[in-house]
């Protein structure tokens, strides 16, 4: 019932983090819960039913009383001075906690800065304040400021740094010292040593970061559960074997008891070590939960114990829940003891301890696998097959050795000689790895939430098939429920409607079209110009596989600007293309470079389309309207593939960036504009959008993709009032997110996703 009640509280705080419900209502149906109680005390089923209500409604409190936090008051825009704390760092993103202004003293708040700024660290910074505002609203993705939000962390700080002090407290003074003596040792991959040690991450490049995802080995890198773990039971065994010495302790068998307690100080100290971040707090619960059950004699109670930790993990930090990090632990946690348990007699007949260790570690690795598969997929959308032979290789060396060596080594200024071998240990794990990099699948499809249910309970099912009723739940429920969803994901794939999907990309342009038999169409990609962000990695990529798609038949670039090329590159090296499709423009952006790059890499048949080129499947038929000239290299706007879509009797036109003078000469070329959804030209410039040029379009729907807030004047009052005055709904998707609009061949309808 225990276990029951705790997943009540997670279902709880999902509910309200999705749907949100304020904080009074929550807790006066929770006080009527709570007073009911005891009138159905005599009905054991309905006192269950109330009780699990109760832990939900107290779940959705616990994270709506977040929201009870200080609200920043209005800026004037014109800037002062904020001092802080750094209690989160990253190599781009520190949260400060604010102690000046007086009135904001307290308040989180988010900096972004490239600066090696250390946890508390005191820092001035001259910037203004603002709202964290979820971006990229896309379906299947969620938005790291949304999580900040649930956090607390409601507002940022853009601006510049006046000053940064080291904190005098003394455990950032140990942190400082501990840092100090790994880089003063010339221990070779330090950077990793600082991650293994002292959770500063922030010096790894990318492509080490990279080895270890592709090896299914990140984990390691995490000051997590498997770090704080090891650290504990290296502890537990020394206070075990000083305790076997004693003899009251030894023939009593109580060394093992009172070696737990002893143990539960060292994760709390070496979790303020490691920076007491989110994911180490909770680790160092995990443990301590765990530890006390170990004194208490109640470890083989595990399921009960992993839901208290849960429990005492949510009360504290709600929004872990919905964290990739959480939930990883949890379920790699359940599927190694679930197995354990089953393999268990057979691994107690090996007598060899080698054999013993070998064959325990393959089985706790490769449950820890298949449990988290799933959650793999949705947050990484690739997976390593074989991350269980990394594993075997990294966790023992790297893992265990250079860890324990990094620990003992940096705590004086001579233990250099432990820092050195712990490097040169890393070193050889490296090595390994890239020589056993292999095998990592990605992109693939990311599994919606019905399909990772389904796949916990077969593979649960599959577990305990010896008991009874479960091979007939398996034969009977679990297996039609899943040939049903295989048959809707395939109708998915191949249906006979039209989709259209505005992806939200901020300024810039992507649409993804689903036509009729499995035909994709990628037309743009977004990006930023003169920016790093990676708009196919981080925005396009998901989406596509969110939507289960690999494969795409034609990639269209309308023109070569970076706010509607720079996403493609990336999706183009890593999706089955079959064809891009370009205007006649020479690229002389960077990214556009990088599109033709990409293409020639991966043998994509480049296509040059102009007016009447285009594509016909079926009742389907794509056709470009502009451009039917030469092209103007200096004026790519006005040289942009103009699309018109028409699947049945109902079309769709997406001129891209056209510009007025474009607009009226299609206009008075008599070209078919009719069009019932139009896709704004040039994200609702005060330049296009003429009046001529909608009433000839009449849209019954138009849609701009926008980042709103008025950058570049975007959209314009002056273009939103003439689609107003002709009384046609214009959607945003700054405001409705990714806009779905769908049609039979005979009417269009439409959704908008608010994503997180």
């Amino acid at each position: 019932m225990f276990v029951a009640s705790v997943l009540a509280f997670c279902c709880g705080i999902y509910l309200e983090a999705f749907y949100g419900v304020r904080l009074a209502p929550l807790l006066l149906a929770a006080l009527a819960v709570t007073a009911a109680l005891p009138f159905v005390a005599r009905s054991s089923k309905a006192f269950a039913l109330l009780l699990l209500a109760g832990f939900m409604l107290c779940g959705g409190a616990r994270l709506a009383f977040i929201d009870l936090g200080r609200t920043a008051p209005e800026e004037d825009g014109s800037g002062q001075v904020y001092e802080g704390t750094v209690v989160e760092s990253a190599a781009h993103l520190k949260v400060l906690a604010l102690s000046a202004p007086s009135r904001l003293a307290g308040m989180r708040v988010v900096f972004f800065s490239n600066l090696d700024l250390p946890l508390s660290d005191r820092v001035r910074v001259f910037g203004a304040l603002r709202p964290v505002v979820p971006g990229f609203k896309n379906p299947g993705s969620l938005s790291w400021k949304w999580l900040k939000r649930l956090e607390g962390v409601s507002y940022e700080v853009r601006g510049r740094v006046l000053s940064a002090v080291h904190g005098s407290d003394p455990i950032a003074s140990m942190r400082r010292y501990f840092k100090e003596n790994i880089e003063r040792s010339g221990a070779p991959e330090a950077d990793i040593l600082k991650a293994l040690t002292i959770g500063d991450r922030a010096a790894i490049p990318q492509e080490k970061n990279d080895l270890f995802l592709h090896t299914g080995t990140s984990h390691i890198l995490a000051i997590s559960g498997f770090n704080v773990g090891v650290i504990s039971g290296f502890f537990f065994f020394i206070a075990r074997a000083a305790l076997r010495r004693i003899r009251r302790f030894r023939m009593s068998g109580k060394d093992r008891r009172y070696a737990a307690l002893i143990t539960i100080p060292f994760p709390l100290v070496f979790m303020l070590v490691a920076g007491a971040g989110v994911s180490v707090i909770r680790a160092a619960i995990m443990i301590a939960v765990f530890m006390l059950a170990i004194f208490l004699e109640r470890e083989r109670d595990f399921y009960n114990t992993a839901a208290l930790a849960a429990l005492a993990i949510l009360l504290a930090y709600p929004h872990s829940l919905l964290t990739p990090s959480f939930q990883l632990t949890f379920m790699s946690l359940i599927f190694i003891v679930m197995l354990m348990r089953r393999t268990l007699p057979a691994l107690a007949r090996i007598k060899n301890r080698v054999a013993l260790w070998s064959l325990s570690t393959v089985v706790s690795t490769a449950a820890a696998t298949l449990g988290t598969t799933p959650i793999v997929l949705y947050y990484f959308y690739g997976i390593n097959p074989f991350s269980v032979l990394h594993n075997l290789v990294t966790i023992p060396i790297m893992g265990v050795a250079a860890t324990l060596l990094g620990l003992v080594g940096m705590t004086t200024h001579y233990g250099w000689p432990l820092l050195l071998a712990a490097g040169k240990i890393t070193g050889v794990n490296l090595a390994l790895l890239h020589a056993l990099d292999f095998g990592y699948l990605y992109p693939l499809i990311r599994p919606s939430l019905s399909e990772m249910a389904l796949y916990y309970a077969v593979l649960i099912a599959l577990v305990h098939l010896n008991r009874r009723h479960v091979p007939a739940l398996l034969i009977c429920v679990l297996l039609p429920l899943s040939a049903v969803q295989a048959y809707a994901d395939y109708r998915q794939r191949f249906n006979t409607d039209l989709g259209v999907f505005f992806i939200d990309v901020g300024q810039g342009n992507a649409a993804l079209v689903e036509g009729p038999g499995g035909l994709r169409v990628l037309i743009d990609g977004g990006g930023y110009p003169n920016s790093d962000f990676d708009m196919g990695r981080q925005v396009i990529a998901p989406f596509l596989l969110y939507r289960k798609i690999r494969t795409i038949d034609y990639v269209v670039n309308t023109h070569p600007h970076a706010d509607h090329t720079g996403g493609l590159p990336y999706v183009l090296r890593n999706f089955h293309v079959s064809r891009l499709v370009t205007g006649g423009l020479y690229p002389r952006e960077q990214k556009s470079r990088e599109l033709l790059e990409a293409a020639a890499a991966m043998g994509v048949e480049r296509l040059i389309w102009k007016k009447g080129d285009g594509l016909l499947s079926g009742a389907f038929r794509m056709d470009v309207l502009h451009p039917g000239g030469p092209v103007a290299w200096d004026d790519p706007n006005n040289s942009a593939l103009v699309l018109r879509i028409r699947h049945g009797e109902k079309a769709f036109l997406l001129p891209a960036d056209i510009e007025s003078n474009v607009e009226e000469k299609m206009v008075f070329s008599g070209l078919p504009l009719r069009s019932d959804v139009l896709e704004v030209p040039h994200h609702g410039s005060a330049a296009s959008s003429s009046l001529p040029f909608i009433a000839a379009v009449r849209p019954g729907l138009a849609v701009v993709s926008v980042a709103g807030g008025h950058i570049k004047n975007l959209p314009s009052d002056e273009a939103l009032g003439r689609y107003a005055a002709l009384s046609i709904p214009v959607l945003r998707t700054d405001r409705q997110g990714c806009i779905e609009v769908r049609s039979d061949g005979r009417r269009i309808t439409w959704r908008m996703y608010g994503g997180k």
